[in-house]
């Protein structure tokens, strides 16, 4: 797994590369947890290169999200396709997970948010 990091708009863009499975959620969970240390509380994980991914990596999106929104920040999902997107259906991710078509779209729903809590 490779994770690539950018930022859009002083949001976070965490592009994945790989599986995310058991064996490296860990270190996914290590990235995020230093984004929040480093006070950076809008994060988009894109998921396009990501053929496989089983729960510990979805429990690992899903815990980031609720950790986020106590800071008043999220974390949303784009790019999901193929038995990702399979895993995020059967498991009843996508009531918990925004997930978006794409990158631009994550994006600008976190800076619509962020504006609507300055208003």
């Amino acid at each position: 797994m490779l994770i690539h990091e950018t930022s859009s708009k002083q949001v976070v863009v965490i592009t994945i590369e790989g599986e995310v499975d058991l064996y490296n959620a860990k270190e996914l969970k290590d990235i995020l947890d230093d984004k929040m240390r480093r006070h950076q509380y809008e994060i988009v994980v894109n998921l396009e290169k990501v053929p496989f991914m089983d729960s510990s990596g979805i429990g690992t999106l899903v815990t980031a999200m609720y950790k986020l929104k106590k800071y008043h920040g999220n974390l949303k999902v784009c790019s999901v396709h193929g038995s990702v997107a399979k895993v995020f259906k059967m498991t009843g991710m996508e009531s918990h997970l925004e997930v978006f078509d794409t990158e631009e779209l994550a994006v600008q729903s976190l800076i619509k948010e962020r504006n609507s809590q300055t208003e």
